[in-house]
């Protein structure tokens, strides 16, 4: 476990606005959203903006990427949970080499502006080549700050990939190193992606419309 960890905001940047239920820091690998109660999504017209089977090419494709870009012979795949599970089972069984596979949890306590990166087994990252997968890269203030705290504990080499990258919501220098998608849509949700854990099973990207 990488013990507490102060989380800044960028600096000269508003203040990042959380809502309740969602990790703070900017972790905006999944977004936020006015949401009192997720049943009424399936009250309102949902608009699927990348079907199942526009995920499942994209996915293939992307792994063709990263065969190509990533030449680690012992690629350790780090996925931030929640978002990222659906997709991360999906792209490393279309790597096709060997790989290691942990999971890593990021949460904010609500005093004292600390956060707490915590792997899901025992991980040392020192002298690893890892790929980290996200859900949802918006702001990209916490994928960035683990970024850093990865390369501080010694690792060999770092690349990042997200789902869902938001370019326009960006409030630091960061640029995934892989995305599956560009997105300027509002919140998305399905594959992976849940609002209050919900909808996460759906097999397409979906926004409410």
């Amino acid at each position: 476990m990488f013990g507490h960890l102060d989380c800044p905001q960028p600096k000269n940047s508003p203040h990042v606005t959380r809502h309740r239920g969602l990790p703070s820091c900017g972790l905006q690998l999944s977004d936020s959203i006015d949401k009192s109660d997720a049943r009424i999504i399936m009250e309102k017209t949902l608009r699927i903006v990348r079907s199942e089977d526009e995920i499942g090419k994209r996915i293939r494709e992307l792994a063709q990427e990263i065969r190509t870009g990533v030449q680690a012979v012992d690629l350790t795949v780090v996925g931030i949970l929640d978002d990222a599970f659906m997709f991360l089972s999906d792209l490393v069984r279309l790597l096709d080499r060997p790989v290691s596979c942990c999971f890593m949890k990021v949460s904010q306590h609500q005093y004292g502006g600390q956060t707490e990166i915590m792997f899901t087994s025992e991980f040392d990252p020192r002298g690893r080549d890892i790929l980290l997968v996200g859900g949802v890269a918006a702001t990209g203030i916490t994928l960035d700050y683990i970024s850093r705290q990865l390369a501080e504990r010694g690792i060999k080499s770092l690349r990042t990939c997200v789902l869902v990258d938001k370019p326009g919501e960006r409030r630091v220098d960061l640029k995934p190193d892989f995305a599956a998608f560009e997105s300027g849509d509002g919140f998305l949700f399905g594959y992976g992606l849940g609002i209050q854990n919900q909808f996460r099973q759906l097999p397409y990207l979906a926004v409410m419309e």
